[in-house]
């Protein structure tokens, strides 16, 4: 049975604390395979995370998705705008087909006092207690994301109409996606830690706020809104060498249309993630 992905609802909200917080402006979105949910947390005091968990309709909200990732989901879920759920809906459901409906469900928590925390690389736990330990990792992974960005962008601006004829090109474009796949699951993996990293250790109120608002931007403008959006063109790109598609001239000409614009706004997106990784990772090594 071929795998579908036909339609969503609006997700209903539960948010569930012994605190004053608030969920809002909530939406969703199908890009791919895959479901978007965009929403707001609010903590007046500023001094809580939360554990963000996220349900749908079928099982009567039951059971957490786990096939999940972004930055508004998980244990330690800080407050903010434009907090992020991923959904791999494949992975969950071999055919997600009808109309359903979600909850986001947050409980507080408090944050921790202690300031030391374990990375985790492969089998081995390494032990961070300082800001020179901490900056070549957080350098690392930022340089390793912005560089497989760059190939990703690059992958697509270069073989993107070749791969619907060449499997030369379309294996780079594999490579290249599943290499830029590596660096952001890293990168959002350890992105709270690297948070708490900046806040313990650099103390200092505005590289914090500065580094926060880099990892958001990372995973909401470049990832959520242009990554997945060019990821998408994979399925097109596989339609038309498959000879699925009607009209395969045509096609190629709203796909190539297509990757065209969608590198423009991601190479714009890039120049600036450049710059203001730079930047704060400058200040970071200054400090």
């Amino acid at each position: 049975m071929q795998n579908r992905l036909i339609s969503w609802l609006l997700p209903l909200l539960a948010t569930q604390s012994v605190l004053a917080q608030s969920i809002s402006n909530v939406s969703t979105e199908a890009v791919g395979d895959k479901i978007v949910i965009r929403y707001d947390i609010e903590d007046p005091k500023q001094d809580h995370q939360f554990e963000v968990a996220l349900y749908f309709s079928k099982d009567n909200y039951t059971q957490t998705l786990r096939n999940v990732s972004g930055n508004g989901v998980g244990s330690a879920v800080s407050s903010g705008k434009e907090r992020v759920i991923i959904w791999d809906v494949l992975k969950d459901e071999k055919e997600f087909t009808g109309e359903y409906s979600f909850e986001v469900r947050a409980l507080i928590k408090p944050l921790g006092a202690d300031a030391s925390t374990t990375v985790v690389t492969g089998e081995r736990g390494v032990n961070v207690t300082s800001k020179d330990e901490a900056f070549p990792l957080i350098s690392a992974t930022l340089n390793d994301y912005l560089n497989e960005s760059k190939d990703f962008k690059d992958a697509f601006q270069i073989l993107g109409i070749q791969a619907t004829e060449s499997r030369q090109a379309h294996a780079r474009i594999t490579e290249a996606i599943e290499q830029y796949n590596r660096a952001f699951e890293k990168l959002n993996k350890e992105r709270l830690t690297y948070e708490k990293y900046v806040a313990a250790f650099w103390k200092n109120d505005m590289e914090s706020f500065e580094f926060k608002s880099l990892m958001d931007y990372i995973l909401g403008d470049v990832h959520n809104v242009s990554i997945l959006t060019l990821n998408q063109k994979i399925t097109t790109i596989n339609d038309i060498a498959g000879g699925k598609v009607k009209k395969p001239s045509e096609k190629k000409r709203e796909l190539e249309k297509d990757i065209s614009e969608e590198v423009l706004r991601l190479d714009k997106q890039l120049q600036e993630l450049d710059r203001r990784t730079n930047r704060i990772l400058h200040a970071l090594s200054q400090d």
